[in-house]
């Protein structure tokens, strides 16, 4: 059975508590199938907090490991709490350069899909067609 290392989390602190809540729910079926393992390495200032993720069949472990993974994403505290919280999307960050990805990309999209949407949001959209988009089409 997954557990997670004490000293996972600290008061108000969201990434803490986002890795904690991973971590107590030690199964997630949006994994299901899946395996991977990441390392965050979260710069804050000249301090560098690192958490470690592994995703065995869905099966969920998280701890405060400095060891090798799949992928490595490296990121400055404020823009991993806005990614955390929802108030940052992560394919945006990386696009922008806020968030770094070495090593297996499959592995962090996979990551990408237990993280919350924007704050107020009630859930999925339902996939446009393309018979929607044709239709919004400006005239020649």
């Amino acid at each position: 059975m997954p557990t997670a290392s004490a000293g996972l989390t600290k008061a108000s602190d969201p990434i803490s508590e986002f890795f904690a809540v991973l971590a107590e729910s030690g199964h997630l079926a949006t994994f299901e199938g899946q395996s991977a393992t990441l390392r965050f390495d979260v710069a804050d200032g000249a301090e560098v907090e690192r958490w470690h993720l592994a995703v065995s069949n869905g099966d969920v472990t998280v701890t405060r490991e400095d060891g090798a993974a799949d992928a490595i994403v490296r990121a400055d505290r404020p823009h991993f709490e806005a990614i955390v919280t929802g108030r940052l999307n992560a394919q945006a960050a990386m696009l922008r350069g806020l968030l770094v990805c070495e090593g297996s990309m499959a592995a962090c999209i996979m990551f990408q899909r237990c993280l919350p949407g924007p704050p107020g949001s009630t859930g999925r959209v339902a996939p446009i067609t393309g018979a929607t988009v044709m239709s919004q089409r400006r005239p020649e």
